[in-house]
């Protein structure tokens, strides 16, 4: 055992089937923040994500897998979700500011799965955007509706 691994605990990973390899983040005192971490194709993009799944040392369920699987296949309904939500932030500080093509302006860099166990789900997916460089646009979903945004940067 290592000195950080005896300071901090050792690092749980895993290599799920359907995700990859994966790092735990434990939160022992208050354990409903776990969640995992990980890198996967996404296929609306053609490109890697960045993931977060909440849950625990086991790892992700069927039921988030499936989440994530719905996700790709309602990419297009996401979007239409989506951008009203984006025009009106950005419009606080660009009046006149219209998406034109959202797949060329905006790519999706990461989502955060919730724990699956209702019918209703809020989840997360965030943007980056050739518009803004350094920002992110995080958007909170309820199933495949935006519901707020959130810009980091």
């Amino acid at each position: 055992m290592g000195i950080f691994d005896f300071i901090f605990g050792k690092t749980i990973k895993i290599d799920d089937q359907f995700f990859g390899k994966m790092i735990f983040s434990e939160f022992k005192k208050t354990p409903e923040k776990n969640y995992f971490e990980c890198h996967r194709h996404f296929k609306p993009t053609n490109e890697i994500i960045e993931i977060g799944i909440k849950g625990n040392e086991t790892g992700p369920t069927e039921i988030q897998k499936d989440f994530f699987r719905e996700i790709e296949l309602n990419y297009l309904k996401i979007i239409s979700s989506v951008k009203p939500i984006i025009e009106d932030e950005f419009r606080n500080w660009k009046e006149e500011f219209e998406i034109k093509d959202f797949k060329k302006e905006f790519k999706a860099v990461y989502l955060f799965l919730p724990l699956c166990i209702n019918d209703f789900k809020v989840w997360e997916i965030a943007f980056e955007s050739r518009h803004d460089l350094n920002h992110t646009f995080t958007i909170t979903m309820n199933d495949f509706n935006a519901s707020e945004i959130l810009i980091d940067g």
